[in-house]
């Protein structure tokens, strides 16, 4: 709880993972390069690790599967602030909690790596089809699949040691189709110009989205009376004032130190 009390940027716990997951990188990739069995064997060990980790954690210390499990218990505020504060620290921050989509995302690189360097043909229409319903099924299971439904412990278990591997690999398909020219309209989506200049701004996004929310819920004055049209307005509306200050920060800060740094780049270069 004190952990928590004393961040200046809670939500900057990823960053730190994000980081040991990149230092950590080579040893998954120099070894599926060199020596490809020793590489699985490696990720598959990592794989287990993660799991236990999940499965261990949420066992012992009787977690909840969501966040939104943890809000719905009722209206003992200080025993539902304490419970998000243990889960929070105790398991969904941690990076032995979150090493399983990192490995597949290196996963899939090899493996379109290893698709391209054999020159593989493209996928059959069945595999296709069978690919997009698996993968569909999965990812809304592990967003939805809770909705209105009360977990065991076991079940827990399970869900906090599955769910983010699973809906990784569901993004990770739709990555490997629109890579392998199969992706469709999906590819197509994704793929429109007008995404550019907002996926420059992701990271300031996210650096500055909280202090956006901060901003407008500390400035509310009155309850809001709940509807479905009332909260689309405000999603609508703090996406893009965070944007709006995201791309402030940027101009300010992000993309001066990128300047410069292909500058002294350019400049080793020649």
């Amino acid at each position: 709880m004190q952990q928590i009390a004393k961040q200046c940027t809670g939500w900057a716990w990823y960053l730190a993972n994000d980081m040991q997951f990149y230092v950590i990188s080579p040893l998954f990739l120099i070894s599926l390069w060199r020596w490809p069995k020793a590489g699985f064997s490696l990720m598959g060990l990592f794989f287990a690790i993660s799991f236990t980790a999940n499965f261990a954690i949420t066992y012992e210390y009787n977690m909840d599967a969501t966040l939104e499990s943890i809000f719905v218990k009722g209206a003992n505020i200080p025993a539902v602030v304490k419970a998000w504060q243990d889960y929070m620290t105790i398991i969904y921050t941690k990076p032995y909690t979150r090493l399983s989509p990192y490995l597949v995302g290196i996963l899939l690189a090899y493996y379109l790596y290893k698709r391209k360097q054999n020159n593989s043909p493209k996928l059959n229409l069945i595999t296709l089809s069978v690919g997009w319903i698996v993968a569909s099924s999965v990812s809304l299971a592990c967003v939805f699949g809770l909705y209105n439904h009360k977990l065991t412990l076991i079940e827990a278990c399970f869900y906090n040691s599955l769910s983010r591997t699973c809906f990784a690999c569901g993004v990770a398909w739709v990555i490997f189709v629109c890579v392998a020219g199969q992706g469709g309209v999906v590819n197509s989506i994704l793929s429109w110009e007008v995404w550019i200049p907002l996926s420059r701004l992701t990271y300031c996004a996210y650096l500055v989205h909280p202090l956006v929310l901060q901003y407008a819920f500390f400035s509310m004055r009155r309850l809001l009376e709940f509807s479905h049209i009332t909260m689309i307005l405000h999603f609508l509306g703090l996406i893009f004032m965070s944007y709006v200050v995201a791309l402030i920060t940027s101009l300010l800060f992000e993309s001066p130190v990128i300047r410069l740094e292909r500058l002294l780049r350019d400049k080793f270069k020649s």
